[in-house]
């Protein structure tokens, strides 16, 4: 029966077809290949004014190698599959959608923001604020209260006691949404709620929920009250937007309390599960203007998967609680291209690291960084800021843990000092620079994040929780195995295979 259940599942049924549609496109290359003279000059051609075009795209370099690869070893072929999933034609409609987004946070922005206001507010970090604000369209909120959970334990308690709080409308926008303790909880809530009359919107990702619940899940939800819908359904057509996934974690309730962070809803991150020994995640909580950033944020996604067209201003709290504490705090949002024109998340982290003058660390799940990236970390270690990058010592993807590993010979010899989470798998994505400016929210240092994915989290400027930040790394630190030149090794199959890989790994 289970058997029978894996083959008729849904996840076969498009691999399959997929393939299909691979050969089809195999056969066709054969086809045209014996007509080799003719065939020959056509893709030398097509090849040649490919090749000038990507040369001349404005984008990572690590990201255009493997598709020029492609085309040269197989012309037609590889043309062929770059014009089918990697051209970022995006949707028409889709582009229209978000330059209509862009263009109305850019109009709702206060006007008390101005150069000089972020230099006295942020000082030497005012630079990343004006990168966002110009990129993302938001602003960094002073009067915040900024809360930061360092496990999903005490992340999934203060989630429940807060949504038994709502009165008017809750947003939940996930990457997983897995059955079990911590659904079950959440989900009674909902139902309550929904027939306490608050309105609830819900948005997951299909890839992400694959093999966790059933194809018409969200359409199960629906039928009890909540508005859910999945982003991207996959579909089995050879497409390149299958790529790009929500890998967002937001929660909004009534407009006053927002969560983001690396915690999904199932019972692995709150270790009801424990597959992969102790799991370590972080997320944060805001209360104040800042949450009304969240709430676009949410309804920028929701609204482009239902079709609806939402007023966010219905949904904005005017009148934002003040909280009387220092610093500020900037959410902020990523996207893959067409939609967005800059790596916003990298650029913010390179940024980061180039203005830290005493520490960096880091936690991550996987590190697969591209050039600029790891520029930024060298320089900083080689100018003698102490950097430091936690990743899994338990791995729950094999390869992608083996090319973690292969990016850290160049950071180690460059003075970065490299830890694995030895008491289980960190899923947490939080940076911290010298104690003043932090990073908490969805986006991993790998490509997936950096360009495929749409991200989201916030930019802690000197604000009182920092401390927390501080105290918790720490003592990841502590639990955590020191890497070093002289104990690190590399078993010959993952050497030889990420060598073989190297190229390809900004698809991965």
């Amino acid at each position: 029966m289970k058997l029978l259940k894996i083959l008729l599942g849904r996840p076969l049924l498009i691999l399959l077809s997929l393939l299909v549609q691979a050969n089809i496109l195999l056969l066709v290359f054969l086809y045209f290949n014996a007509y080799f003279l003719a065939f020959q000059i056509v893709s030398t051609i097509l090849g040649l004014l490919l090749f000038l075009h990507m040369l001349n795209k404005y984008e990572c370099p690590e990201f255009k190698l493997p598709w020029l690869l492609m085309i040269l070893v197989l012309p037609y072929f590889g043309m062929m599959l770059y014009l089918l999933l990697a051209m970022p034609y995006g949707d028409a409609r889709q582009k229209r959608y978000f330059k209509a987004r862009f263009d109305q946070r850019k109009a709702s922005l206060p006007p008390e923001w101005d150069e000089k206001s972020v230099k006295n507010a942020l000082g030497d970090h005012a630079g990343i604020s004006r990168y966002l604000t110009h990129f993302c369209q938001t602003h960094p909120h002073t009067e915040n209260k900024v809360d930061y959970f360092s496990c999903g334990e005490d992340f999934h308690r203060d989630l429940l006691a807060e949504l038994e709080k709502a009165e008017r409308f809750i947003f939940m926008e996930y990457f997983i949404i897995e059955p079990g303790i911590m659904w079950e909880s959440i989900h009674a809530i909902l139902r309550r709620k929904i027939a306490a009359g608050v309105e609830v919107r819900m948005l997951y990702d299909d890839v992400g929920n694959l093999g966790k619940t059933g194809a018409r899940f969200y359409k199960q939800l629906q039928k009890e009250g909540i508005q859910c819908y999945k982003f991207n359904p996959i579909r089995p057509v050879l497409s390149g937007i299958h790529n790009n996934r929500d890998h967002r974690k937001i929660t909004v309730i009534d407009g006053r309390v927002a969560y983001t962070g690396g915690i999904n809803i199932g019972d692995e991150y709150i270790n009801q599960k424990q597959t992969l020994g102790h799991w370590k995640d972080t997320a944060i909580k805001l209360c104040g203007s800042a949450v009304n950033d969240f709430t676009c944020l949410f309804l920028e996604l929701f609204d482009l998967c239902s079709h609806h067209v939402t007023d966010p201003a219905h949904y904005l709290c005017p009148e934002p609680e003040h909280f009387p504490t220092e610093g500020a705090v900037q959410p902020f949002g990523d996207g893959p291209r067409p939609y967005n024109t800059e790596p916003i998340a990298e650029n913010a982290f390179i940024q980061m690291i180039s203005t830290a003058r005493q520490y960096v660390y880091i936690t991550t799940p996987y590190l697969v960084t591209d050039h600029n990236l790891t520029t930024a970390l060298r320089n900083a270690a080689a100018r003698g800021v102490d950097v430091r990058i936690v990743t899994p010592h338990i791995p729950d993807k094999r390869l992608i843990f083996w090319v973690t590993r292969s990016h850290y010979k160049p950071l180690l010899e460059s003075g970065v000092r490299i830890y694995e989470y030895t008491p289980g798998f960190i899923h947490a994505k939080t940076l911290l620079c010298d104690g003043k400016v932090a990073f908490v929210g969805t986006v991993n240092m790998d490509y997936r994040s950096l360009v495929h994915h749409f991200e989201c989290g916030a930019l802690l400027y000197d604000t009182p929780c920092i401390e927390d930040i501080n105290a918790d790394l720490k003592q990841t630190l502590a639990r955590s195995h020191e890497i070093t030149a002289e104990n690190f090794r590399m078993n010959g199959l993952a050497s030889l295979a990420c060598s073989f890989l190297a190229v390809f790994f900004p698809l991965l």
